[in-house]
């Protein structure tokens, strides 16, 4: 049985969709030779989200954050023929089968969804090549350096984040941070954290607007028939309202509060986008519940990581997209969760479930039950390590342990947001 052909898709090919492909090679190697692995990844290169907001100000930086992904599939220095990257756009997923934007298919025995999140008003974030997206980061970064006054709207870890940066760079600018919310940060972090980092960024000469939600000066854009810009044929004109946010000129806000607030450039971090468009066409068991939360966006999950929905045990979704708490949307969760999905697909492919579906779906079903899975939930720490960094000798942490620690940490010249462990994981 352990030599039986499998097939595993992974799509997305960020920290939780590699470190999903490294441990399948490692299983192809121990056990199931005939395993074969597809990455289905939108962007011809990886591109080092974790980095987001330092490329927009550090140039060298950025060119660093584009790595290859014809190394991951390599053994010995030799291509796996087993093993393929195909560069694509996930459309929609199938019973057996992913669509993608070409209108190729991909059958899969297990699939592994590790699509993210994205930051419609960060375009950068959704450049597909290495070209469009250092065009869309020298447009960015020209239009904060020549910014005297810049607008954060939302104060999230991107938004904080990205504030931090620049006040370090360039400390003669004027910056504001609008938040909806009463205090910084996720909702789930603690108020002492949220206010070490508000006293923080006022020390950097931040000014810093709690309880305002910022009323956008221009409505989204829309298509001729009135509807939401989202499909491919109203690209262009959403690639245009992009440029014009991230173009300086003079700008006034208004609050919800009654407030005025002026500048020269808005950047918006809030409203980040899961990737989970192309789940609409796959039957739910129960139409009551949907394979998306509708409140969050995220694909619901059971605490094995696999679909909610137990007419799918063999689909999982990790990172970003799946509904567990905002406590695990960091890159350490994600390489977690990824390698707690493939010991959890494991135990599926040792109870046969791949071969035995297409033998009997209730046979199938019974030995997706047998498999013993442990709950991703048991594994966690009681505790997660996050850490807000603001510039590159700057950073706040909720652990003891880091706080403790952020004197010698402040000390090193630079802060590289785990970019070197991303060339690693990709054998750079």
């Amino acid at each position: 049985m352990a030599h039986r052909e499998i097939h595993v898709v992974v799509v997305g090919g960020a920290w939780a969709g590699v470190t999903a492909v490294q441990e399948l090679i490692e299983l192809s190697h121990v056990t199931y030779p005939r395993l074969m692995i597809t990455l289905v990844e939108q962007r011809t290169q990886y591109f080092h989200k974790t980095g987001l907001i330092r490329g927009l100000v550090d140039k060298k930086y950025a060119d660093q954050m584009f790595i290859p992904y014809t190394r991951l599939f390599l053994d010995g220095g030799i291509a796996n023929p087993n093993h393929r990257f195909v560069c694509a756009r996930l459309k929609r997923v199938h019973e057996s089968y992913i669509e993608v934007a070409d209108g190729g298919r991909l059958y899969y025995d297990y699939l592994v969804l590790a699509t993210g999140t994205e930051y419609p008003s960060l375009p950068v974030t959704q450049a597909s090549s290495v070209e469009e997206c250092r065009l869309m980061y020298s447009t960015m970064r020209n239009a904060i350096e020549a910014a005297n006054k810049i607008l954060f709207v939302g104060a999230g870890a991107v938004g904080i984040g990205l504030c931090g940066e620049i006040a370090e760079v360039y400390p003669e600018k004027k910056l504001v941070v609008a938040h909806a919310r009463s205090k910084l940060l996720n909702p789930d972090l603690s108020d002492g954290f949220a206010k070490e980092t508000e006293r923080k960024l006022r020390q950097m000469g931040v000014e810093v607007r709690l309880g305002e939600a910022v009323i956008p000066l221009e409505p989204s854009v829309k298509s001729k028939n009135g509807s939401s810009s989202s499909s491919s044929t109203t690209s262009i004109i959403h690639y245009q309202h992009q440029q014009r946010q991230w173009t300086v000129r003079p700008q006034t806000f208004a609050t919800t509060l009654g407030e005025k607030i002026e500048c020269d450039l808005a950047i918006w971090t809030t409203g980040s986008r899961p990737n989970t468009e192309f789940m609409t066409r796959l039957p739910a068991s129960d139409p009551r519940r949907p394979h998306v939360e509708p409140e969050t966006g995220r694909i619901s999950v059971r605490p094995t990581l696999q679909l909610a929905d137990p007419m799918y045990p063999n689909i999982f979704a990790i990172g970003d997209v799946n509904s567990l708490p905002l406590s695990e949307k960091y890159a350490t969760s994600a390489v977690s969760q990824a390698k707690h999905a493939v010991r959890c697909l494991r135990l599926l492919m040792d109870e046969g479930y791949d071969f035995r579906v297409k033998m009997s779906p209730e046979m199938a079903y019974d030995s997706a039950m047998a498999a013993p899975m442990e709950a991703y939930s048991t594994n966690m720490k009681r505790q997660k390590t996050v850490v807000v960094t603001l510039g590159k000798k700057q950073k706040i942490s909720n652990t003891l342990f880091s706080r403790f620690n952020n004197w010698a940490w402040s000390s090193k010249p630079d802060r590289r947001y785990l970019i070197d462990k991303a060339q690693k994981m990709l054998n750079y």
